[in-house]
């Protein structure tokens, strides 16, 4: 029943009243991956297509540099304003992505960890997913921390949903601890880890970068190696912050205004870092709507629900309301 109504709302446009009512919030959306065909971790091309679409028909869609300039100002936002944003810098963002965001003239910003589109790193939470896809037993039981974690291969989403869960409890470790636990859980499985990662899980080049940058798909930084920034030193922190900056500006020939912080991770101390090295804005993993007068360095977002029906719910403010009545 609450599939079939909210087919019905998605094809009789029942949810433009929320997109009216939230049309003085910004929404910010998030993106990682892309696919050809339909899969529980990415975005398909039509879906995406779809989202597109959708978006372009209820909501203005701003590049960053706009709406930061306004916040930094105290300028008022046009209403139902909208921002695109990728994470990581993944090749599908470039061979599906971009593509699609030319047609429908859609600016969007896309934030890069420098050290991978260098072809030097792993995005570390591909790892226990390798792992678990290498691994010789369907099932497997491994021990991080004080927390037992099953992973699974049978099929594409157990693959990634145990992969998932090892990442939430990897994520709460510092940097050099976690990855000696994903290293440690490699060898008691006997999965060979390559020094970077395989072809569907590998970047965009920088050319591509350079490309998708000049055509309004704005790079901005996502750290150099994607650590959790609360986990590191403040001499560690600060190099993510500036050398990421620096890199991404002589490459670019641009300003680097906006940073995402990795995995959603950030207190007090990490924010005002993120200030200190001369940004203007940052996002979070926080769900929720924007006001004006949010602080521009703690940002929500939304994540982009492949099916369309439930990527409408979303983005119009409908799921916001159900949650809170």
């Amino acid at each position: 029943m609450k599939k079939t109504f909210l087919n019905l709302l998605y094809k009789t446009g029942g949810f433009a009243p929320f997109h009216r009512f939230n049309r003085n919030r910004f929404l910010i959306l998030t993106y990682h991956r892309f696919s050809e065909t339909e899969t529980p971790f990415a975005v398909s091309r039509r879906q995406f297509a779809a989202h597109l679409a959708y978006l372009t028909k209820y909501r203005k869609v701003l590049s960053f540099d706009e709406i930061s300039e306004h916040l930094q100002n105290g300028e008022k936002l046009p209403e139902n304003a909208a921002i695109v944003t990728i994470d990581d810098g993944y090749h599908d963002a470039y061979e599906i992505a971009f593509p699609l965001l030319k047609k429908f003239g859609a600016p969007a910003t896309l934030f890069a960890i420098t050290d991978f589109i260098d072809g030097k790193i792993w995005v570390w939470t591909d790892k226990m997913r390798f792992i678990a896809m290498r691994m010789k037993a369907e099932k497997s039981t491994v021990e991080i921390g004080t927390q037992r974690i099953e992973l699974e291969n049978k099929t594409a989403d157990k693959i990634f949903l145990s992969g998932s869960k090892a990442n939430s409890v990897l994520k709460k470790m510092p940097d050099a601890e976690k990855d000696h636990e994903i290293a440690r859980i490699a060898r008691e499985l006997k999965v060979g880890m390559p020094d970077l990662p395989p072809e569907t899980n590998a970047p965009l080049s920088w050319t591509q970068a350079r490309e998708m940058d000049a055509s309004g798909v704005s790079l901005q930084s996502h750290s150099v190696t994607h650590p959790m920034l609360t986990q590191v030193s403040e001499n560690r922190l600060n190099f993510e912050l500036n050398e990421s900056k620096q890199k991404l500006e002589e490459i670019l020939q641009k300003k680097i205004n906006a940073f995402c912080y990795p995995s959603g991770m950030f207190d007090e101390n990490v924010w005002q870092a993120v200030k200190r090295n001369a940004y203007r804005c940052a996002v979070t993993t926080r769900y929720g709507f924007n006001r004006e007068e949010a602080n521009r360095f703690l940002l929500n977002r939304i994540d982009a629900q492949p099916d369309v029906v439930h990527f409408a719910q979303t983005v119009s403010g409908f799921e916001d309301f159900r949650q809170k009545f």
